[in-house]
């Protein structure tokens, strides 16, 4: 018996013999064929403010700058350390 199984974009046949499935080919989408690391770095994503970071240092978001700006210092945060 066969039975077309479809992703959307793309239909392939699976043979079912007795009790035993096999699949004999799944494609979805487009193969990558290479794929390499290029030059990320946090610095260079948008968003992330890294400047005067030093060690220690938190990524916090600013509403100010729309930003998520590098700093030692926690002036708005609540923690909740829970019940114990």
């Amino acid at each position: 018996m066969a039975i077309t199984v479809g992703t959307g974009i793309t239909a392939k046949k699976v043979i079912v013999v007795g009790s035993t499935t096999q699949v004999k080919q799944v494609t979805v989408g487009t193969p990558v064929k290479r794929v390499t690391s290029g030059t990320f770095n946090i610095n260079t994503i948008d968003g992330v403010n890294t400047t005067g970071a030093t060690t220690g240092s938190l990524l916090i978001y600013s509403t100010a700058t729309s930003t998520f700006v590098a700093s030692k210092n926690l002036e708005e945060q609540t923690i909740n350390g829970g019940s114990y």
